[in-house]
């Protein structure tokens, strides 16, 4: 009885996520320079969501290792890999917001579940300060390039969502440190 009353309102909340536009979808399936992993962002469907992981797999979908679960104020609006295949850029567009990776050690140390030890975030808004970031490309192995701009909350909400730039965007830089978090243990 337990397990009828578990399947049923486990079918009304995807029903729910569904009707709120909310998916399992693969946003981004992005081959690594050299071809031998795969980059995956897909949405999690939830109530109040959705909310996004990100995960390594083979070319034939066989999972690597997870790297990152995002909630509902996260996302995948672009995610890349640094020329050496070592890193991995994830960009939440809205709150202008980049998630470095550092892929290399994630996939040295597959039993330390802990992303302390190989996810480290930067952020280029501040509280009442609405910015988006756009266009995320690596310039070199430990260098990330993006465009910026500030935009308004009350005309985002107007157009439904829609983020217009109050003005135009300009390239930004961030030098990636390495290692990415000083102190990993061995």
């Amino acid at each position: 009885m337990k397990r009828v009353i578990l399947a049923c309102l486990a079918a009304v909340v995807a029903a729910g996520c569904a009707r709120l536009g909310y998916s399992s979808r693969v946003l981004h399936r992005i081959p690594s320079p050299d071809g031998q992993l795969v980059a995956v962002c897909q949405e999690v469907p939830v109530f109040d969501g959705p909310e996004f992981d990100v995960r390594l797999e083979r070319p034939d979908g066989r999972l690597v290792r997870r790297l990152l679960h995002m909630g509902d104020g996260g996302g995948c609006s672009e995610v890349t890999w640094s020329p050496d295949g070592e890193s991995l850029a994830v960009l939440t567009s809205h709150v202008a917001g980049i998630t470095m990776i550092d892929v290399r050690w994630a996939v040295a140390h597959p039993a330390e579940r802990n992303q302390h030890w190989f996810v480290r975030g930067f952020g280029f808004a501040s509280e009442g300060e609405f910015r988006q970031a756009t266009a995320l490309r690596f310039v070199s192995a430990s260098e990330v390039e993006f465009q910026l701009c500030e935009y308004s909350l009350a005309e985002t909400q107007r157009n439904r969502g829609k983020i217009r730039c109050s003005r135009p965007p300009h390239s930004r830089r961030l030098q990636v440190p390495r290692p990415l978090v000083t102190g990993q243990p061995a």
